[in-house]
């Protein structure tokens, strides 16, 4: 008796998990559209930043590393912006080298400060 509830009870959950699988990831997948830059979670817009530090400390663009952050952050002073960050990857324990990435694209917008002045003159 149980065996003959159970069996197709089993079958019926597997077939129903499968499918919804599917459909949820193949047929009809979620898209977003349209999400502006700036609806970037904490950790996306922290990423950008360590990213747009990378870009700078090789090619120097300072031009091209606003154009990379303004969209995310808006009509702040992306100095500031960078600096902060630079200041919670001290706070944070990173690695030397990237807070001293960080801090130097804050320098180049002229942003500095004391706790992150020490970085500037690490060698990469």
């Amino acid at each position: 008796m149980l065996k003959r509830r159970l069996l197709p009870s089993l079958a019926g959950l597997a077939l129903g998990v499968g499918l919804g699988l599917f459909v949820g990831w193949y047929a009809w997948p979620v898209t977003y559209t349209g999400a502006p830059a700036s609806s970037l979670s904490t950790g996306w817009k922290n990423e950008a930043i360590w990213t747009t530090a990378q870009a700078f400390a090789y090619d120097g663009d300072l031009e091209a590393a606003s154009g990379r952050l303004a969209p995310i952050f808006g009509n702040v002073d992306l100095g500031q912006v960078v600096l902060r960050r630079a200041e919670q990857t001290i706070d944070e324990g990173y690695p030397p080298i990237e807070t001293a990435r960080i801090a130097r694209l804050a320098a180049a917008y002229g942003a500095r400060s004391p706790k992150t002045d020490s970085f500037l003159s690490l060698s990469p």
